[in-house]
């Protein structure tokens, strides 16, 4: 790094600045600077000397008698010699000596391994830099844009100008550690090594930042190890959500055979929708139990499936069933874990016993064949295999928990209202399994990252709510199941949808529907105004399962919504508590 004579460097908590301190005082003079100060003293002398010398030439000229004694010049000129001897020696001793430092600088910056360098408002890289960036940054920077280095692609060039011009305003409302999080902070090695960036300022005297310094630090050891730690935790967390929700992961298992067993069938592209809206829905569920390499697989296949790459029945067959017999694999893989964990002897458990879920059913079904009391087996039902819906509801309330932690986003506790009606959860497994749909569509298009709602004065966690109650309609003679679940989001935005609706719909007249019509629209199959696809969201199939499940129990949804105010789910399904 270069610094001018103003641009005397001292480290400081917020990064490289100047030597002066705001009172104007200085550290103490290193031995570089006393040994400058010396040169300057001899300078000085030295002019003197010059100076009598080109007096005593001069003397003739001005009429004045030159100097003829002997002695004088002697003395004159061994004086001279001697200064110019003397200069020359310190002369070399202050070049030894930064040389020495120099050297030692050198010694210092390639001893940390990591790659330093420093740019301009321009850009353009200094002459220094450490020999690490050539390992890391995998080229000589001297000279280079600093957007030739960190291998800024074309469509983000501008934007990095920008940032950089914000950076070097004077007066601008970001401060430095602001602006810098909008720069690279990885470099994309070709051996992917993880290679992270740090910038630090040099400051001038006057508080203007000179130039910018670009730390490259190999962290690939790192975050190797911390994500090992992080696998390790996942693992742990699975075990743990198997045992707390056992059901649940009972189910999700026998939602993957499903798959399976549907996949070994013929199956072809065009009647491949509900397989595909399956494979969906279990990403998501398989996602909750922490089985990252299976959630991974089952995300691959999907977004496989639906590529356009894939132009003949045959090569999506022949994806399909690659992928499937993987999901097999791994599924194996995930129940043999299992099994070596749970054992398959109960022994030390006490006196409790597990019973099958199925098994009640099946024990209802017998009394009620076997002509026991009506009354008996409702009773048995309400009492022994019904659950309290909320109870339901937990495996919803955990996953937006994940869900907020991934984007960033800062969520309550679900707030739970109305009756905690009982339930027979295999009536509705299916709709509770599709829910996971919901709390995607709630955490991603819903709720606003914290800053964005200080902004709109929210509070900056947002709250769902769930609502559950029986509601008896007279008319019918029936009960109904209430599910109203709702959120202080961002809400909907008609406009948005509508505009979607019209590039997947050109025949339609989105523009002259209601607001309430467009909003309904979520629900069909495709529809999603996510323009990238992602792990959370963005196929628009989540919500069309959703629908289909509610469709199932002969049920009805409605979704209604306020912009920048919250999005409210109804949901109205059949109230069943007997066989």
């Amino acid at each position: 790094m270069v610094a001018s004579a103003d641009d005397t460097l001292l480290p400081s908590k917020d990064g490289l600045t100047n030597a002066a301190s705001p009172s104007g005082e200085r550290a103490v003079p290193s031995e570089t600077s006393q040994r400058f100060d010396t040169l300057h003293t001899s300078l000085v002398g030295m002019m003197a000397i010059v100076l009598i010398l080109l007096a005593a030439v001069a003397l003739p000229i001005f009429g004045y008698a030159p100097v003829t004694d002997k002695g004088s010049f002697f003395i004159i000129t061994a004086a001279t010699f001697g200064g110019i001897g003397y200069l020359c020696f310190l002369n070399y001793a202050v070049y030894k000596l930064v040389c020495d430092h120099d050297r030692l600088n050198e010694v210092l910056m390639d001893s940390l391994g990591q790659g330093f360098l420093s740019f301009g408002h321009d850009g353009l890289c200094d002459s220094v830099y450490s020999n690490a960036c050539l390992d890391l940054l995998q080229t000589s920077p001297a000279g280079k844009n600093i957007m030739d280095v960190l291998r800024i692609p074309e469509e983000g060039r501008e934007d990095f100008k920008g940032w950089l011009d914000i950076l070097f305003m004077p007066d601008h409302a970001l401060g430095f550690s602001d602006v810098i999080n909008f720069l690279p902070q990885f470099f994309p090695h070709e051996k992917k090594r993880r290679i992270t960036l740090m910038y630090r300022p040099i400051y001038t005297k006057g508080r203007m930042l000179s130039r910018v310094v670009l730390i490259a630090t190999d962290t690939t050891e790192e975050f190797e190890a911390q994500e090992l730690a992080k696998r390790r935790q996942d693992y742990a967390d699975m075990i743990c959500r198997i045992f707390r929700e056992r059901n649940q992961f009972l189910a999700t298992i026998t939602h993957v055979r499903s798959f399976l067993e549907r996949a070994a069938e013929p199956v072809s592209r065009e009647n491949s929708v509900s397989l595909l809206r399956l494979l969906h829905t279990l990403k998501a569920a398989v996602k909750h139990f922490h089985l990252a390499d299976l959630a991974s697989t089952v995300h691959s296949l999907e977004t496989e499936l639906r590529s356009d790459s894939i132009e003949s029945e045959e090569a999506f067959r022949n994806a399909l069933e690659a992928g499937r017999q993987l999901i097999d694999k791994q599924l194996n893989v995930v129940l043999d874990t299992i099994r070596e964990l749970i054992g398959q002897d109960y022994e030390g458990r006490g006196n409790t016993r597990e019973i099958e879920e199925s098994a009640l059913y099946n024990f209802a079904l017998v009394m009620s064949v076997s002509g026991v009391n009506q009354d008996v087996v409702d009773h048995y039902l309400r009492f022994i295999v019904a659950v309290p819906i909320q109870d339901c509801f937990r495996q919803f309330e955990r996953e937006l928990l994940d869900l907020a932690e991934i984007t960033g986003k800062q969520i309550k506790p679900v707030r739970f209202s109305g009756s905690n009606p009982p339930v027979l959860f295999r009536e509705y497994q299916g709709l509770i399994f599709s829910l996971t749909h919901v709390s995607r569509n709630i955490i991603d298009h819903g709720i606003e990252p914290s800053v964005t709602r200080l902004a709109r004065g929210k509070d900056p966690a947002g709250q769902i709510s769930v609502e559950a109650n029986i509601v008896r309609d007279k008319a019918e003679g029936k009960d109904w199941l209430y599910l109203i679940i709702s959120d202080d989001g961002n809400g909907i935005d008609v406009a948005q949808v509508r505009e979607r609706l019209a590039l997947l719909e050109p025949e339609e007249r989105w523009s002259e529907k209601d607001d309430q019509t467009v909003m309904q629209s979520i629900f069909s199959f495709g529809v999603s105004t996510r323009e990238e696809v992602t792990e959370t969201s963005g196929r628009g199939v989540g919500m069309n399962v959703v629908k289909r499940e509610v469709e199932n129990l002969n049920g009805e949804i409605h979704v209604s919504s306020e912009l920048c105010v919250g999005t409210r789910f109804e949901i109205k399904v059949p109230y069943v508590l007997s066989i």
